[in-house]
């Protein structure tokens, strides 16, 4: 997982920019149900790749805009969304790994939490064979090689962090293009060490349009 400095991170909204801020907006809101979204504070990636405020909320959750998990940190390939919404130890969680605490011996937070990615996420074929986590952006829900080297997975949530035996939790510890839907063990062994639970296209569209 790429390292950011959270000094980079600017707590005032692209002033002026409404175009920017309503892009922003409209890309994070995908990534989890409206009851996640519709108070959350949401973030999205400058010109400059810099993590900026676009609206802030009074809710449990923080939403990111797409690019997080791109080649190029806060440059999405766009229209290759993976917007994502993290609940407070998520939020806790990721910031730290960003912040570099990792890689300088530091302690990272280790209460689990939840990181809704219905908007799909795409990695590296390579990175989906060995089960590690080398993040690239591409478009749909579908689950499908989305050509070169991209492998496109499945709506999602993450459960961050969560150290788990993947023996005795019989998990495999790789995402399936054969059963895209099979929960798994992502980064297993490393300190981002999570778990996947996917959701097929239906699922998704009712987890988004509830009542309907």
């Amino acid at each position: 997982m790429t390292a950011i400095s959270l000094t980079a991170v600017s707590t005032t909204a692209m002033a002026g920019d409404d175009a920017w801020t309503s892009a922003a907006i409209a890309d994070a809101l995908t990534a989890a149900p409206p009851s996640v979204t519709h108070d959350a504070t949401i973030f999205g990636w400058s010109d400059g790749g810099k993590l900026t405020l676009a609206r802030y909320g009074s809710g449990p959750y923080t939403c990111i805009a797409s690019g997080a998990f791109s080649l190029r940190l806060g440059k999405p390939a766009l229209p290759y969304p993976d917007p994502m919404c993290l609940d407070q130890n998520a939020w806790a969680f990721l910031s730290a790994i960003w912040s570099g605490k990792a890689k300088d011996g530091g302690t990272l937070p280790t209460a689990p939490g939840l990181v809704w990615m219905l908007a799909g996420m795409n990695v590296s074929k390579t990175a989906v064979d060995v089960g590690a986590a080398t993040f690239v952006a591409t478009s749909g829900t579908q689950s499908n090689q989305a050509g070169g080297d991209v492998v496109q997975m499945s709506p999602h949530v993450m459960v961050m962090p969560l150290p788990l035996n993947e023996g005795a939790a019989e998990l495999t510890t790789s995402y399936s293009l054969e059963d895209p839907i099979r929960p798994w063990i992502m980064a297993a062994g490393l300190p981002h060490e999570h778990l996947m639970v996917h959701f097929t296209d239906k699922n998704t569209q009712a987890l988004m349009n509830p009542g309907e």
